[in-house]
């Protein structure tokens, strides 16, 4: 059971690691800009809007993670209750039955769009194939981990 102390502990690492992945976005999204890229690199003009999308979620994702992490550290009553929330076997329960359910259906959508694609795009049925030979290797080295803990 985890304790109060080591939850300000992680969290303060955690904030550590969130605030400096803020600027990572920020670097990637000036970084293509520059012409060097845009000479090396093809950027459809179609999916500008796209990348500054995912560029906005990503940054509002951290930036919520950011609050909460210091939510933690400032306020005791919402620590106690995110201390509840981290030890509650229901919830736990929850939410790895919910993970691994995640999982095969992805397994099961991405074998069915591999059969899809097949007919139309060959780098999209290979780029789909090594997606999935990479989740089914991190399934099979999790599970070798967790039936040799456990």
């Amino acid at each position: 059971m985890e304790s109060k102390e080591h939850l300000r502990k992680s969290t303060k690492i955690k904030l550590i690691v969130m605030s400096l992945s803020v600027i990572l976005p920020i670097l990637l999204l000036v970084l293509f800009e520059f012409a060097f890229f845009k000479e090396k690199l093809v950027v459809y003009q179609d999916l500008v809007v796209l990348r500054y999308a995912i560029f906005v979620l990503l940054e509002g994702y951290i930036g919520v993670k950011i609050y909460n992490y210091v939510r933690i550290l400032t306020d005791i009553d919402y620590a106690d209750m995110t201390l509840i929330r981290k030890n509650d076997e229901r919830l736990n329960y929850i939410r790895l039955r919910t993970n691994a359910m995640v999982i095969k259906i992805f397994i099961y959508m991405c074998g069915i769009a591999l059969i899809i694609t097949g007919f139309f795009n060959a780098y999209i049925f290979y780029t789909l194939l090594s997606i999935l030979v990479v989740v089914l290797l991190i399934y099979l080295f999790v599970y070798i981990y967790f039936s040799k803990k456990y």
